[in-house]
């Protein structure tokens, strides 16, 4: 009798292809006038997997929390307050999954618009169009459910920053 064997590459849990949503709270972290001020906001993604290993997503977010800190500028006493008016993104999405959980990067584009007002002083809108990236993971708890948890850098200019920190659930079709 011959014997033969063969080896098969176990492919994860997670689809191969297939449109995802998610939804979830996003605490940001915007640093400007030299000081940080921490809004919230909420944040969307519509992705698409078109391979084991790698999606594209669309992101939108809109601001529901503002933040505001009383600072010195100049020895002069003022309240800073801040808030996200929009932000919206488009991002590739490298990623590997072990079991039920996935861990991804994010690489891709944001436009953010920045709302900042300063007491005694005349308050600023500020666009931003930057590289965006960031890095995450997933928990899969059905085919279809998971939640997941990541950081993003959604603007890097030279006078601020804004990054956030997103807790969210997702529903894969």
């Amino acid at each position: 009798m011959l014997g033969s064997a063969q080896a098969q590459m176990t492919m994860p849990q997670w689809s191969t292809a297939g449109l995802y949503g998610e939804l979830g709270y996003t605490q940001l972290k915007i640093d400007a006038f030299g000081t940080s001020l921490r809004p919230g906001a909420i944040r969307g993604i519509i992705g698409y997997d078109f391979h084991p290993f790698f999606a594209v997503e669309a992101a939108g977010a809109w601001g529901i929390d503002d933040d505001d800190k009383g600072i010195a500028i100049g020895g002069v006493p003022t309240s800073v307050q801040a808030k996200l008016d929009y932000m919206y993104g488009l991002w590739v999405k490298p990623k590997y999954a072990y079991q039920q959980f996935e861990f991804f990067g994010r690489l891709g584009y944001a436009h953010t618009k920045v709302e900042v007002d300063r007491t005694g002083f005349i308050g600023r809108t500020e666009g931003q169009d930057d590289f965006a990236w960031g890095l995450g993971a997933n928990y899969r708890f059905t085919p279809n459910a998971y939640v997941g948890i990541d950081w993003m850098r959604y603007s890097n200019q030279s006078n601020s920053h804004v990054d956030g920190l997103t807790i969210y659930g997702g529903w894969h079709w």
